[in-house]
């Protein structure tokens, strides 16, 4: 299979070398030493036009650009290629998403979200667990980590993550809590909370948030996510009639992750997961092997999964900023 992979920042390379598993992988970027580079590395080829690269012949294609770009690189590419993954959030504003969704269509092109944290063994071994934990009645999700550590040797003003436009600010940056509490906890029919800019980070965007959802199920969550602990750190639980599920991760690089079963009837936590450290790049290779096989998993986050989301951060943003 030939796969175009659009971008060549760190996911960009990441997405490539995955993909290079799979088929044969071709990258386009603006800077071209760069995607040069990437593709080398990746053993496929460069190419200076997003123009040339669809004269390839793809017939998959990761989008793995700015979020502000998302949409318009996807309507461009569904008149050539059978099935996209486009890089979370899916999209910044929310006024191309159904000339987007139309062009799709016609075009009967499939399009997926970039849903890595469904492949982690975290909310992975949760959902699998839902079962045994009775009715869910809550969880809580965190996410907490220090924005000018998350490169190495890379200044954080010049990354995404800094700049609003570009898909920064904690709420949409870890748009993956939102989605996967949708995945394990079902339709959300309110959103509450409150963010600021707590630090004196160099940002537009907020770098702490508190989110509270409501389901339809009548199930609630919470979701904290920040910029500012120096220590990386992640987890949900969820609560349920009949027992609890928890996942906690701490550290990158290594990555240090457990999951834990307690059941009511059995008095006693059950270790599902543990592992010491977790294999880095795992959730993104089984996610793009997913998202190239010819019956693509339902972990992967559909297109419509990713306008929940981002609707549900839109909301979130607002009213958190109508608060502070």
């Amino acid at each position: 299979m030939k796969v175009l992979v659009i971008g060549s920042g760190s996911i960009g390379r990441r997405h490539s070398m995955n993909a290079s598993k799979y088929g044969q992988v071709a990258v386009f970027d603006q800077n071209q030493s760069v995607s040069k580079d990437v593709a080398e590395r990746a053993g496929g080829l460069s190419f200076s036009s997003i123009e040339q690269a669809i004269e390839w012949g793809p017939e998959a294609a990761v989008i793995a650009t700015p979020g502000h770009s998302h949409l318009a690189i996807a309507r461009e590419l569904a008149q050539h290629v059978r099935r996209l993954l486009i890089e979370k959030p899916l999209c910044i504003e929310m006024d191309e998403i159904e000339i987007t969704r139309r062009a799709l269509e016609s075009q009967g092109t499939q399009a997926w979200v970039v849903s890595n944290m469904r492949y982690h063994p975290g909310p992975r071994d949760i959902k699998t667990s839902m079962r045994h934990i009775g009715k869910p009645r809550f969880a809580r999700a965190h996410f907490g980590s220090w924005l000018p550590g998350m490169r190495p040797g890379v200044d954080y003003r010049d990354i995404y993550c800094s700049k609003v436009n570009d898909g920064g600010g904690v709420i949409f940056d870890c748009i993956h809590e939102i989605d996967y509490l949708l995945w394990l906890l079902g339709p959300v029919e309110g959103i509450s909370g409150t963010s600021a800019r707590l630090s004196d980070l160099e940002i537009d965007g907020e770098d702490w948030a508190v989110l509270i959802m409501r389901h339809a199920s009548g199930a609630r969550s919470e979701i904290h996510l920040d910029y500012l602990q120096r220590f990386k750190q992640r987890g949900c639980e969820v609560i349920g009639s009949e027992g609890t599920v928890s996942w906690s991760s701490m550290g990158k690089n290594p990555e240090h992750c457990r999951v834990s079963l307690f059941e009511c009837e059995h008095e006693e936590w059950k270790e599902l997961f543990s592992s010491d450290p977790l294999k880095q790049g795992c959730p993104y290779s089984e996610m793009i092997e997913d998202f190239l096989s010819a019956e693509p998993s339902d972990r992967l986050s559909t297109f419509e999964d990713g306008v929940r989301a981002v609707e549900l951060a839109h909301l979130a943003r607002k009213r958190g900023q109508e608060k502070s």
